[in-house]
């Protein structure tokens, strides 16, 4: 397990769950803690399925994004939901963790702001994944 994302509201951990070599993906159970004055949210996306390629380019994205004044850069599940988004404008970052029903039954989305000088540890912390592909 390691945290993508740790700071004093919000916390983003990725756990690996499974592996898949025949079409390289990995599986992550996403963890995310979020803080708020009075409140506190938890919740636990289960075996959240990436292409590995999927990660190669999420990672790419977010170094590039780090060079960039605004945009935005977002991880896709196998099935094409977008599973976690960053956008940037100027020192500003927001960081959008969604997760939908697989039978359509409903859909949960959390949006949390930062400092875009997180995206830095962000990357780090995605290039400490010990990838087999």
């Amino acid at each position: 397990m390691f945290n993508l994302i740790r700071n004093n509201e919000l916390e983003l951990q990725l756990d690996i769950s499974g592996v898949e070599d025949h079409l390289p993906s990995i599986a992550f159970d996403i963890v995310v803690s979020w803080d708020m004055p009075y409140q506190k949210i938890n919740f636990t996306l289960k075996e959240c399925w990436f292409e590995c390629e999927e990660w190669d380019r999420f990672e790419e994205s977010i170094s590039q994004l780090i060079e960039q004044e605004s945009g935005s850069v977002t991880l896709k599940d196998m099935s094409e939901n977008p599973i976690i988004t960053f956008t940037k404008t100027h020192s500003e970052l927001l960081t959008i963790i969604q997760s939908k029903d697989t039978l359509g039954v409903g859909e949960f989305s959390l949006r949390a702001k930062s400092f875009s000088i997180e995206l830095i540890e962000v990357y780090n912390k995605t290039k400490q994944l010990d990838k087999w592909w």
